[in-house]
């Protein structure tokens, strides 16, 4: 069967919160309907599902950051491979199609973000063409 890369949709919550615990994270289908409406209306957001005979077997969400020292960048928020399906070019054609959104917006560079522990995605970034740049801390405000 031939893998289809699409929009997300509203009918995708479902199976888009099945995905994030294989990220990390958990969410209610309601939750992540909420948060899908929510980002649609920003500009410069995507996210890409990638789907199997029905199946939704990835994710990948991007956001167009324009900066005002630089000419900015896209970033991948999140990129996620249901683990049955990892190794089985899931995750290769979300990159794909995030490389051609983030040109088609202008933007030359595509960034991503991954945990220092993940060590097996680090190894795949750098085999589809990232670069490994430099390690930083990360800070949250809980108050904001």
């Amino acid at each position: 069967m031939k893998l289809l890369v699409r929009h997300a949709q509203h009918a995708d919550a479902a199976a888009v919160a099945a995905l994030l615990p294989d990220l990390g994270y958990s969410a209610t289908a309601e939750e992540v309907a909420r948060r899908l409406e929510h980002l649609w209306q920003w500009p410069d957001q995507v996210i890409w599902v990638a789907e199997r005979a029905g199946v939704l077997l990835g994710l990948c969400h991007l956001q167009g950051v324009p900066l005002l020292a630089s000419d900015g960048y896209a970033e991948v928020q999140a990129l996620v491979v249901a683990q049955a399906a990892q190794r089985s070019g899931v995750g290769t054609a979300l990159l794909r199609q995030a490389r051609e959104w983030a040109r088609e917006k202008g933007y030359a560079r595509l960034r991503l973000r991954s945990g220092v522990h993940r060590e097996e995605a680090h190894r795949f970034y750098e085999a589809v063409g990232f670069t490994r740049l430099r390690a930083s801390y990360a800070f949250e405000c809980r108050e904001a």
